[in-house]
């Protein structure tokens, strides 16, 4: 009997160290984010978090199979759902090489797609984590020049689209005028050289146009775009946003792809221009049926001749 007893005050000691430090902790938390408010603005670099955020349903986060230490420490790059089964992202995120001629794909099993949730380290009732069945890189990606850098995932499993955590997103069918505002939005370092965040950010940004980009890049082919604000240089994509949409007008316009720095004064964030390569992502993702679909389709045929 004493022994039960001293079992039941540990356990309720425990309980009691378990709520004070869970309540510590909030409290420290709320403390330091509202320091941290004061100190700096909360960048994606220099972005914000709307209210209501129409947005986020339309992105992924692209990581590795597996995390280290905790759920989404693994987080890479972005991505936007197109299809329920096509993601589009950037090439550099999945593609590896130092050149086009030894560009492989990284192995499907080697890819995680996380949607459904604007959280990164927390697991919420709509995050779906679907796995990769194939990896598709522009033939013609350069990783020297980022020409080209776009990339489609088909996944083995459909997203399951409930129009509020999760939604395909529709593509930008023609080239924008120079000063389009736009928004690009990902998990990306907050600062250059600075931690990422949980709750996906926003900043909003405007098309710059070519001669502006050209100044600015070593390289600036077709296919390529640039934004930023030149009224607060600060508002910029960042390592971890890369392969995420740059949405302008409710469809998806860019695929953030490089830069120079994040935030940097007179710079700007380059993009891949989705417009200029909508034929590629139809022809290589778009209403592509996995072969194992038309293996099934012909079986079903033959059963259905015989019956």
């Amino acid at each position: 009997m004493c022994s039960i007893e001293k079992i039941l005050v540990s356990i309720v000691l425990i309980n009691i160290l378990q709520l004070e430090t869970y309540l510590c902790t909030k409290n420290n938390s709320k403390i330091i984010m509202e320091d941290a408010q004061e100190k700096y603005k909360f960048l994606i670099t220099a972005g914000y978090r709307p209210k209501i955020d129409n947005l986020a349903k339309y992105v992924v986060s692209l990581r590795g199979k597996k995390y280290k230490r905790f759920f989404g420490d693994n987080h890479g790059c972005g991505g936007s759902i197109i299809s329920p089964k096509v993601i589009l992202t950037a090439a550099h995120c999945v593609c590896r090489g130092d050149s086009r001629i030894e560009l492989k794909p990284l192995r499907p099993s080697d890819l995680l797609v996380v949607a459904g949730t604007p959280r990164r380290l927390v697991v919420t009732e709509k995050t779906q984590a679907l796995k990769v069945d194939k990896v598709i890189c522009h033939a013609y990606y350069d990783p020297k020049t980022f020409h080209n850098d776009i990339a489609l995932l088909l996944l083995i499993k459909n997203i399951y689209e409930d129009g509020v955590s999760a939604q395909r997103i529709s593509l930008q069918t023609s080239s924008l005028p120079p000063h389009t505002k736009c928004t690009v939005l990902g998990w990306g370092q907050i600062f250059t050289k600075g931690p990422l965040p949980d709750l996906i950010l926003h900043a909003d940004i405007y098309i710059m146009p070519n001669e502006f980009c050209k100044e600015r890049a070593n390289d600036f082919f077709f296919g390529m775009m640039c934004a930023n604000d030149e009224n607060d240089f600060e508002k910029d994509s960042c390592v971890g946003d890369s392969g995420g949409p740059l949405i302008c007008n409710g469809s998806v316009a860019g695929i953030v792809s490089f830069g120079y720095g994040c935030g940097a004064p007179d710079e700007a964030g380059f993009y891949t221009n989705v417009s200029s390569y909508r034929d590629w992502i139809r022809k290589n993702g778009l209403d592509k049926l996995r072969p194992v679909n038309y293996i099934l389709l012909i079986v079903l045929q033959i059963c259905i001749t015989e019956n």
